[in-house]
């Protein structure tokens, strides 16, 4: 039997096992199951801002939630023929 102490675990093997081979599994970085995102969103296609929270809400069966002073009118959009920047000459 042979005790080997690698990075703070001790492994206790039989004299038959290559310890070069087990160090290298137990440097082995284990990696974790990336967490995956079940919320689903709706698609928005230019609603108020309280539609599209009531849809979030019926699609991922959550409680609806009296929020105080949701926009109930059409919501503010992009307009591309504005610039984002100014350029200064």
């Amino acid at each position: 039997m042979q005790i080997i102490n690698i990075d703070g675990t001790t492994f206790t093997i039989k004299n038959e096992r290559d310890p070069i081979a087990l160090a290298a599994l137990a440097r082995k970085k284990i990696r974790k199951p990336a967490f995956k995102d079940i919320r689903k969103f709706p698609v928005y296609i230019g609603q108020t801002t309280a539609a599209y929270i009531r849809q979030f809400e019926h699609r991922n069966f959550l409680v609806s939630i009296p929020y105080d002073n949701l926009n109930d009118i059409g919501t503010a959009q992009y307009d591309p023929t504005i610039p984002l920047v100014e350029i200064l000459c």
